[in-house]
Formats: structure tokens, C-alpha cells, sequence
């Protein structure tokens, strides 16, 4: 493959944000060499590292991080400077990653509709509200009449210790990120997730539950549980099998503007390659090569944006919620920060820092009876299982021999 890339490199145009580019081939081989330990037991990150740098010397178009985050997911993602390539999107054609993945997953019936809607938007757009962000808390407390307990239960970075999950804790309280999204009239849009009460864009009015709390207000907490002790009694740890309705944190990775703006969610580009990622990829490799200095730079050159300019001349020397050193985990972090529902973290991330099946969050060691997972999984589920179809049309491939019957 990086045989292939390299031969193609000369042909192909420089600067095209919807075509197969010069960086965008140039990021594709910076990421199998920064992954290849993984994949095949070989160190290459002294390599990657090498290429990374060439990109941010601007070797193969000049790119730079936006100053406002928002730009490189608002519908005119592909004239921003960090955007290096990006899937075309448009209703009807293109949009299926659009709302198959990045939006709706996390949505409820009423994110869109008619008088009643959180975005203001009356598309047709289905809605799957089976997704959320990685729970902070667990279920301790006195359980409320609209879900959750009283005191927001225990944190697993503050009272559990863990370095990774916990999605709305993880970002700092300064960071312009972490509010509830809301979008106004003349498209101007802030925060990414969907939190607390939800109520009607237009008159304010509360929104109801459906499911297993119809009837009720709908108010996402950041637990999940049955606090209606519907199907088994409320534990103080629960896996994602045993959410409610209203259960977890939603994100909005990409905007939803009411429709008096008259733009369409599913018509902007999803964002594939972005210049932030070879800042990360290059970070990482110093910090793996021993300079935490040079990668907490490189880093922090990113995060800068997320901060006012005050409170940015202490956070900059700051690891984040959890940490106290610019380390590995720190860096892991601040991946899975960065680069939130981007498809990065099971696929690479995760494995590359050995956290797959050996990291500890959220219910793993902690819950009871048939809803108990051990801290540690099986490393067989690092890899997925060659399908049956697969191997029937292909008698070279070679089954993955975790999943072989004994």
C-alpha cells in the first residue's frame, strides 16, 4: 500500500478538498507508519514523524489549524485552511455517512419535526437515539422522577480514577466546547452536546420522553441506568444494555441549523483528513521518542483555539481533568477529545496505546450478575473475524485464528 502511495503521489493535485490530494496521500501513509506497531509489529514512528513534519512544512499545500473550530464542520468546511479532504455530502446523492454516523445515531424522534422540534428543523430525516457520549457518573444518590439521582452520581475520573471515558468530565469547564449546543437564526452555533431538559427551539416548552418514559419530559442525564428499575433494579454501575430513553449525553458533531437558515445538515462535507491530526500524529512521536515538552507544544498549539486568551495563560500548563503530567495517557486523551466521533478511537488510538480490551472505564469490572465484564477482555476482540462471504469467494484469506472452532 505505501508502495502504491508513494507511486501516485506525483500525479495527483494539490489542494483539492473533495479529490484524493497530495497531503491526504501523504496523511494515509503518516497514519500506517504511526500504526504500524500495531498492525505489524514494527516500530515506524521515526519515520512518520519525518513526514508529518514535511506536511506542516507545507511540502504538499499550505494548510493551517482554523482559529475557530466550528469552521471546519459548518457547511463551508471546504474552504477552511485545515481541512484536507473531505467526503462530498449532498441530500439525496452523497449524505449516507452524513446521517448514518455523525448526527442522527444520537438524536430523539423530536430533534426534527413539526410544531414540535430541539433543532427547529422539519426535515424527513430519520432518527436512531441509540447513541450517547461515554457516561461521567455513576448511579449513586436518590434516583430523581426524570431519571438520574440528586447529587449526579460518583465520577469515574474524580472518584474512580479512570484515564479514559468519561466524555463531558474530560473537558475542562473553561473549554468553549463544553456547553449544550444551540444554534440561532442567523446560523451561528455553540457547544456540541445535547444535555439536561430538552425543550421545543421555537416556544421553549418542555419536550416529551417516548419509550420506556413516555409521558414524561425528556431530560438527558450523564448516567446510565434503570432508575425505574424496568427490567432489573438500578445497580450503581450499569453497561449501555440497560439505558433509558433519556440516559447519556448526546453529541452534535456537525450542526443542525433551524431551517429559517436554510442550510441542510446532511449537505456538508464529512471531514476525513484535517491538519490537526498530523499536529497529534506528531506529538505522539515525540512523546514517544521522550520529548513531553515538544509534544505538549504541538498539542497545545491546537488546543489554544478552545480558550479564552485569559484563561488560556493557565491552562496552557495544565494537563487536564484527571492528569497531572504530559504523558501518554494525557496525549491518549486528548486524541479522543480532539477528534470526538471522527472514527478514530476503537481503529487505532485505542489499540495503539493498548487500551482496546487492557483499559478500565465506565462498566468494565464494575457491574453485577449477567451485567458483569471483566476489567481485562479477551484480546481475541482486537481483531475483528474474518464474515463467512469473505472467505467463501477467497480461499487465500485465512480465517483470524482467535475465531477458529477448537
Amino acid at each position: 500500500m505505501i508502495d502504491e502511495l508513494d507511486a501516485s503521489l506525483e500525479n495527483l493535485p494539490v489542494q483539492n478538498v473533495n479529490r484524493m490530494n497530495q497531503a491526504a496521500n501523504r496523511m494515509l501513509k503518516a497514519r500506517l507508519l504511526f500504526n504500524a506497531e500495531v498492525f505489524i509489529k514494527e516500530n515506524h514512528y521515526a519515520e512518520a514523524a519525518t513526514l508529518c513534519q514535511s506536511i506542516l512544512n507545507g511540502d504538499f499545500g499550505n494548510y493551517s489549524l482554523a482559529g475557530d473550530f466550528r469552521d471546519i464542520y459548518n457547511i463551508t468546511n471546504v474552504s477552511c485552511p485545515e481541512v484536507v479532504f473531505a467526503l462530498a455530502s449532498e441530500y439525496g446523492k452523497s449524505h449516507g455517512n452524513a446521517y448514518n454516523c455523525r448526527d442522527v445515531t444520537f438524536f430523539p424522534y423530536n430533534a426534527f419535526g413539526d410544531p414540535e422540534s430541539i433543532f427547529g428543523s422539519n426535515n424527513d430525516q430519520g432518527r436512531w437515539n441509540c447513541v450517547i457520549i461515554a457516561p461521567s457518573h455513576d448511579n449513586t444518590g436518590t434516583v430523581l422522577p426524570t431519571g438520574g439521582t440528586d447529587t449526579g452520581g460518583k465520577s469515574f475520573i474524580f472518584d474512580y480514577g479512570d484515564k479514559l471515558g468519561a466524555v463531558w468530565d474530560r473537558f475542562d469547564d473553561k473549554d468553549i466546547r463544553k456547553k449544550a449546543y444551540h444554534a440561532d437564526t442567523d446560523g451561528n452555533w455553540e457547544g456540541l452536546f445535547l444535555l439536561g431538559p430538552q425543550v421545543d427551539y421555537y416556544t421553549g416548552a418542555a419536550l416529551p420522553a417516548d419509550a420506556d418514559r413516555e409521558g414524561q419530559d425528556l431530560v438527558y442525564v450523564d448516567q446510565v441506568g434503570t432508575f425505574q428499575n424496568k427490567g432489573r433494579d438500578l445497580a450503581p454501575v450499569m453497561s449501555p444494555h440497560w439505558g433509558e430513553t433519556n440516559s447519556g449525553y448526546r453529541l452534535v458533531r456537525y450542526p443542525v441549523l433551524p431551517d429559517v437558515c436554510g442550510v441542510d445538515f446532511r449537505d456538508i462535507d464529512e471531514v476525513e483528513f484535517r491538519l490537526a491530526e498530523v499536529y497529534y500524529m506528531l506529538a505522539e512521536c515525540k512523546l514517544r521518542a521522550g520529548d513531553s515538552a515538544g509534544a505538549k507544544d504541538l498539542v497545545n498549539q491546537v488546543r489554544k483555539r478552545y480558550f479564552s486568551a485569559a484563561d488560556w495563560n493557565t491552562k496552557k500548563d495544565e494537563p487536564g481533568p484527571g492528569f497531572t503530567a504530559f504523558d501518554e495517557d494525557w496525549m491518549l486523551n486528548e486524541w479522543g477529545k480532539e477528534f470526538l466521533c471522527e472514527g478514530r478511537r476503537r481503529r487505532t488510538d485505542l489499540r495503539r496505546f493498548d487500551k482496546f480490551t487492557q483499559g478500565q472505564w465506565w462498566f468494565f469490572g464494575r457491574g453485577e450478575g449477567d451485567d458483569s465484564y471483566p476489567a481485562k477482555r479477551d484480546r481475541k476482540y482486537e481483531w475483528f473475524p474474518l464474515p463467512e462471504a469473505a472467505l467463501t469467494v477467497n480461499p487465500g484469506l485465512v480465517q483470524n485464528p482467535n475465531y477458529v472452532a477448537k
